[in-house]
């Protein structure tokens, strides 16, 4: 008996062509969005934690969903962006000084000074030991720093011209974080409803979804909001074991500064490193450097993974490598895209198992122990 299917018929065609459609007209949507994709993450980070907060003000103001939003969206802006705008023009302005200040110093008369500090530590025994000429050891010194000195004012007054020229980027993409935050405080849960109702999954798979999704971003926060603490708490040790001046007011600014992407807290430790160095204090200049790559800077790379994973229960190792390749691949935001996408991907693995290669199906799908749903839409 000859089979009645076709492939080529109107149903099909159709069906192939609204899908093309669908898919064209959300890769342009997309592609028009892209710019703007970093600041609606952010955005969204600040929503999911402090939604909790909106809920209850919009409580207390009997159900104004607009005039709540509004105050919290303010009340973050001045709390949270001013102080961040302020230390990067701070650092702009203290990377100017630096570099008036490196251009007039006499680096040969510096390096003659750290010289005299290394002969007077007692190293020379210590290389005669090992075979090293201390006259020849100390002439190629001199050279490295009189070689390397001369990049230094170079390297700082681009940095300078560049944090001078992107300042104006920073605001303008601050205050498209500032009104993508007050859409999603005001119509979070409708939007929340709408993306959900799209997924092809069953209500309490659904929630399983967006619980893992929210508890990531809660965790990414937890765990940026610890690591400033501990880096804040350890540069500060670190600062008085080699002698800074004020060094708890140090510790606090490497706390903040470690918020910010790319720089971190080495915005603290490296110059206090170097104006050890230029005051002819190499060992302790030296010294201090090393400790704010290993111990201050380095926590951050095992400290998050360790409350990402216990949080979202994924093996950390995968987790910490998900966090590096997420920085390679979509830059700072990446520290929040790697770990979600992570999580999304075990929680979609978890789901096909017990869909599809449960022994019995129809018993998971309707008896499924659902995880408690962090939802922002439910209020």
């Amino acid at each position: 008996m000859r089979s009645s299917f076709r492939l080529f018929n109107r149903e099909n065609i159709f069906a192939a062509a609204f899908i093309a459609i669908l898919i064209t007209l959300l890769w342009l949507v997309f592609s028009l969005l892209r710019p703007f994709w970093a600041d609606f993450m952010w955005a969204l980070i600040l929503a999911l934690t402090c939604y909790p907060v909106f809920t209850r003000l919009k409580s207390f103001l009997r159900g104004k969903g607009g005039l709540a939003a509004l105050l919290l969206t303010v009340f973050i802006f001045i709390t949270v962006a001013l102080p961040g705008s302020f230390i990067l023009m701070s650092l702009g302005k203290e990377a100017k000084d630096a570099y008036t200040t490196l251009s007039k110093i006499s680096f040969s008369e510096k390096g003659l000074l750290l010289a005299e500090k290394i002969r007077n530590s007692g190293i020379e025994p210590l290389l005669e030991r090992w075979g090293i000429e201390p006259e020849r050891a100390e002439a190629l010194f001199l050279d490295g720093i009189a070689s390397g000195a001369k990049d230094v004012p170079r390297i700082i007054g681009e940095k300078v011209s560049a944090i001078f020229k992107n300042l104006a980027f920073f605001v303008l993409h601050l205050l498209f974080v500032v009104v993508a935050l007050f859409f999603f405080f005001r119509d979070g849960s409708r939007y929340t409803h709408f993306l959900v109702g799209l997924l092809p999954l069953e209500k309490p798979y659904q929630e399983r979804v967006v619980g893992a999704f929210s508890r990531t971003v809660t965790a990414v926060v937890r765990s940026m909001l610890v690591t400033a603490l501990f880096q804040g708490i350890l540069a500060g040790v670190g600062y008085a074991i080699f002698g800074l001046p004020v060094p708890i007011l140090l510790g606090v600014l490497t706390s903040i500064t470690s918020f910010i992407p790319v720089v971190g807290a080495g915005a603290v430790w490296i110059p206090a490193s170097l104006c050890l160095i230029v005051k002819a204090e190499f060992l302790r200049g030296i010294g201090l450097a090393f400790y704010g790559f290993l111990v201050v800077s380095m926590i951050d790379n095992f400290l998050k993974p360790l409350i990402i994973g216990k949080a979202v229960k994924v093996p950390v190792f995968i987790l910490f490598f998900t966090i590096l390749g997420g920085l390679k691949v979509y830059g700072v935001i990446g520290i929040l895209l790697g770990p979600i996408i992570l999580s999304l991907g075990m929680a979609f693995l978890t789901i096909y198992r017990e869909i599809y290669l449960s022994a019995a199906p129809e018993k998971t799908r309707h008896d499924l122990p659902s995880d408690e749903s962090l939802d922002p839409a439910q209020e």
